[in-house]
């Protein structure tokens, strides 16, 4: 490890004390009952009221009435253009998003300003923080490649997270929750209040609990959140923990398609000619896919899990001095874990063992267990200046961020280790990133603050490293250096009370990830993505109903797109496409006819094409491995639907007194993806629609407390559906002897859970 990243506890200390930052605190005696704090960070990654981009806030409220035993992007799914998966197929572990087609890893998301993507893969893991929902006082979703100060990741999306407000009074939660699958929630949390002159503490505990959909692809999950501060009249100063840590088994891989309809004969034949994971020769393994169909799961070895703690810290320090709002953010990250395998009559030259003799045998295969680790350490710091006049702002900043992260393989067992001694290492390399960004930004306003201008712009410099041996023993060398410019611009008219006009263009960049360049099967490193975003938009608002339609072109060039393969840790393959395209229109409504009845829905249209599509693919024929080419001309992109909506209906059917109960139902329909690129109907995901019910009763006390009851019935009308899969496809003597294998992610059916909360 870095000396920095030894001692980079006291040197982000160090940097901290003397720097001023931004003021937004409220006054002392304030009556509000929480206490919204908005750090300079949390202010420069959240779009304004009056947004020049498609955005949508989703209150502290409305995520207390969701169903916290499920990850983030579930309780995120009736938002515009958003499409949701689990790989346990019930919201619980390993789970992903995706806004607008983009990816998980294309989509910046930040805890109070600072990035929760990882630096080397971009990828968001939310099981690393579980419950995480229950410490968010505010979230707000960005369609687009959103504001200029958000730094690394902010390509396709920005998901912008605060937890750093806090009750002013002392106040306390508790949630007990169980349903099926064996899923259980519990969580605690508590708020000081005020304590004296201006002191607050806060902390969250968590678990939750799961066997999963799938077979044995179960969850245990826990989080801590502690949070402190102190405000005075002019600024704050507030320190806030989320520690998780995850153990989870593995479904990485999905279920081989023609389990979802296949007949008994089929999945017979089929496995005899299915060189994956070797079904062929294994009986018990296709008995059960043909018993559990899309419950199955490949893995049987019983520690096939996967194992790992993250913990972040930050310090927000904001101060206003003489009309300026300064602010200051440092953090730092750890984390650490593995996954663990059992991997039968592997290779020995895969771990570095040439053959050996026993008596008069020569052995080159061994049953083993094997650990595969991750270690890193991310840290930085950031600031933000703004200055506002009455008819104009400006905000400057910028930030600079250290990763290192080690990759490392040991085997724990070994049938027949031969000379291989107990906790070496078979491969080890290390990733080291430097990323560090400056940004400006100005608003104008203009006919008493109707017309808005704005205008920003972001410099960014990535330099990124990797040496070492890969896990196929490969020796790994690579050495990058990226500089961006991200020029963004947007125009806001208010023309009356009920109707709001903006529109906007922006440029992003986007690095290539850590397996773009250990994938790559050539010798030049990919090319890194562009998007030119345009975005026009129209709101109207009313006493009982709002709308927004939103109309986007996303242009792309060399944008990496997933070919439908996974690498050997069950990551997403890409490839660059010259030129590509997202079109869009987004409808969003909201109506109230009744104070009881309120009824919300959002739905897209779009269109994602790649230009021109070249699909390489292995003949194995004769013994070795050779290229074919075959031109596709233009093509879909990748999982991205062409029609995504949602609708929730909520009925208040009780309010009396203390008393309130509601209904809710709540549709979401999610239209054909493509598993590649190549437009083919064979690797497909067929549309699909998940009706979810939900009924609350709340008691509210006369000493203030509340109790309330909730239960969830997802997935009402059992409907069978997959939400995610890969493919690949080879050649064994020419196009007429091609193979396609596909593979998805079966959702759970109807399910269900209960769960009590008291508030006081």
């Amino acid at each position: 490890m870095t000396p920095f990243l030894n001692h980079g506890f006291f040197v982000l200390a160090g940097t901290l004390f003397p720097v001023l930052s931004l003021a937004q605190s409220p006054a002392m005696d304030s009556l509000l009952k929480t206490v919204e704090l908005l750090p300079a960070s949390v202010i420069a990654s959240q779009m304004p009221d009056r947004a020049f981009f498609a955005s949508s806030d989703i209150s502290l409220e409305e995520l207390e009435k969701r169903d916290g035993s499920m990850d983030l992007p579930f309780l995120l799914r009736y938002t515009p253009s958003l499409v949701v998966t689990s790989d346990a197929g019930a919201g619980t572990g390993y789970t992903s998003l995706r806004i607008r087609g983009s990816e998980q890893s294309h989509i910046n998301v930040t805890i109070n300003g600072i990035t929760l993507n990882d630096a080397e893969s971009h990828q968001v893991y939310w099981v690393d923080l579980p419950d995480v929902a229950s410490s968010i006082d505010g979230l707000q979703v960005q369609r687009g490649v959103g504001t200029a100060a958000n730094g690394p990741g902010a390509f396709g999306a920005t998901i912008a997270l605060n937890t750093l407000s806090f009750d002013q009074e002392p106040s306390a939660r508790l949630v007990l929750g169980s349903g099926s699958f064996g899923s259980q929630r519990s969580m605690v949390k508590w708020s000081s209040g005020l304590i004296g002159e201006g002191f607050y503490l806060e902390g969250r505990a968590s678990r939750v609990l799961s066997d999963g959909y799938v077979d044995r692809a179960t969850s245990d999950l826990s989080s801590l959140q502690l949070g402190m501060g102190y405000l005075w009249n002019s600024g704050h100063l507030a320190y806030t923990a989320l520690l998780g840590h995850e153990r989870t088994y593995q479904a990485w891989y999905g279920v081989p398609e023609i389990a979802m309809e296949g007949t008994e004969e089929q999945i017979w034949a089929w496995a005899s000619n299915s060189s994956e994971y070797g079904y062929g020769s294994d009986i018990e393994r296709i008995e059960d896919l043909i018993d559990r169909r899309s419950q199955h799961n490949y893995y049987r070895y019983e520690d096939e899990v996967d194992d790992y703690r993250q913990d972040h810290h930050q310090l927000h320090l904001d101060q206003y001095v003489m009309g300026w709002d300064v602010g200051l953010t440092g953090h730092y990250t750890a984390g650490a874990g593995y996954y663990e395998q059992f991997k039968p009559q592997a290779d020995l030259m895969n771990y570095g063992i040439e053959p050996f003799s026993i008596g008069d045998s020569i052995l080159s295969v061994s049953d083993v267990i094997r650990r595969r680790w991750l270690d890193n350490d991310f840290a930085g710091t950031a600031f933000n200046v703004q200055k506002s006049w009455s008819h104009a702002s400006v905000q400057f900043g910028g930030g600079a961020f250290w990763y290192e992260g080690e990759h490392f393989g040991i085997p724990i067992w070994m049938e027949h280790p031969g000379s291989f001694q107990p906790g070496q290492k078979y491969y080890s390399n290390v990733g080291r990133k430097f990323d560090r960004h400056v940004f400006v930004g100005s608003t104008s306003k203009w006919f008493d603050g109707r017309l808005q201008t704005v205008m920003e712009l972001q410099a960014r410099r990535v330099s990124y490293a990797v040496d070492g041996r890969d896990r196929d023993l490969r020796t790994l060398d690579v050495d990058d250096d990226l500089f961006f410019l991200n020029p963004k611009a947007g125009i806001d008219w208010q023309a009356n009370t009920g109707n709001r006009f903006f529109a906007s263009v922006a440029q992003g960049n986007r690095e290539p990830v850590r397996n773009d360049y250990i994938d790559r099967r050539t010798e030049d490193y990919p090319r890194s993505e562009q998007l030119t975003d345009w975005e026009v938009g129209w709101e109207n608002h009313k006493s009982n109903w709002s709308l927004q339609m939103v109309s986007y072109l996303m242009l792309y060039r060399d944008q990496l797109v997933q070919t439908g393969a996974l690498n050997d840790v069950g990551s997403s393959v890409h490839t660059n496409v010259d030129r590509s395209y997202r079109a869009g229109l987004e409808w969003m409504f909201k109506w109230q006819p009744h104070p009881s009845w309120v009824w919300s829905g959002t739905t897209t249209w779009s269109s994602n094409k790649i230009d021109s599509f070249t699909e390489t693919l292995y003949d194995y024929a004769d013994g070795f491995e050779s290229e074919v080419s075959i031109d596709h001309g233009s093509t879909d992109i990748s999982f991205s639907p062409n029609v995504t909506a949602s609708s929730v209906a909520s009925w208040t059917f009780f309010n009396r007194g203390e008393f309130e109960g509601t209904a809710e139902w709540a549709i979401r329909y999610v239209g054909e993806q493509f598993l590649d690129n190549t437009s083919n109907s064979n690797r497909m995901l067929d549309a699909y629609s998940v009706h979810d019910l939900r009924l609350r009763w709340v008691w509210l006390r006369d000493n203030g407390s509340r109790i309330a009851f909730s239960g969830y019935l997802r997935n009402a009308l059992d409907a069978g559906y997959t939400a995610n899969g890969w493919t690949y496809s080879y050649l064994y003597g020419g196009l007429d002897a091609m193979t396609t294998e596909n593979y998805v992610y079966p959702q759970a059916g109807r399910h269900g859970m209960l769960s009590l909360e008291v508030s006081f």
